[in-house]
């Protein structure tokens, strides 16, 4: 096996979202936002494009979880049964209010 050459990964945005604002400020704007609306404030801040993506690939590498808002689709899906929680890794889910709905359901 040959020895890989050392990628230069410096000019990414993700190294430059890290480097300028910090990773707990881009944490806090994609957990009170979303991947959506925090990409379009953080190109506002950052003062040059950043795509959506960018924070879908920073909340999988570093593993970021946030709490699901309970009057989205998502919420109502798994609420329903409809949808297996375990697709949405990086949301947390109210667990007691959909434990009380199906307690609810069976009486």
């Amino acid at each position: 096996m040959g020895i890989r050459k050392k990628r230069d990964t410096s000019y990414s945005m993700t190294q430059r979202l890290l480097k300028k604002l910090g990773e707990g400020r881009v944490v806090e704007y994609w957990t009170k936002y979303g991947m959506y609306k925090s990409a379009e404030l953080l190109s506002i801040e950052m003062q040059e494009y950043v795509s959506p993506y960018v924070l879908r690939y920073m909340s999988n590498k570093y593993d970021w979880k946030r709490n699901c808002n309970p009057k989205s689709a998502i919420y109502v899906g798994v609420k329903r049964g409809t949808v297996p929680s375990s697709y949405y890794k990086h949301l947390i889910f109210p667990t007691e209010e959909i434990k009380n709905e199906h307690n609810n359901i069976s009486r």
